[in-house]
């Protein structure tokens, strides 16, 4: 069974899907990412205590935040 993106935590490995649309002041994050692999380093709640966005160090070394709607997780 495929595991929900709400149970993701620290140390959980996931797989970048898509980027938001509408990216966030900085530096951007390059589409060369999607695809790509990575653990999850931390996990920032949103408002009502959800999971709102997660730092992710990539296989490459990489790291940048994304929301939940831009990863899925990797079985082990």
């Amino acid at each position: 069974m495929a595991r929900k993106k709400e149970s993701l935590q620290r140390g959980d490995r996931i797989r970048v899907t898509a980027l938001r649309p509408d990216p966030e002041p900085g530096e951007p994050v390059p589409e060369d990412v999607i695809g790509m692999e990575g653990e999850i380093q931390w996990v920032t709640p949103g408002f009502a205590g959800e999971k709102g966005a997660f730092e992710i160090k990539l296989d490459d070394g990489r790291v940048y935040n994304f929301y939940a709607t831009e990863i899925e997780p990797v079985e082990p």
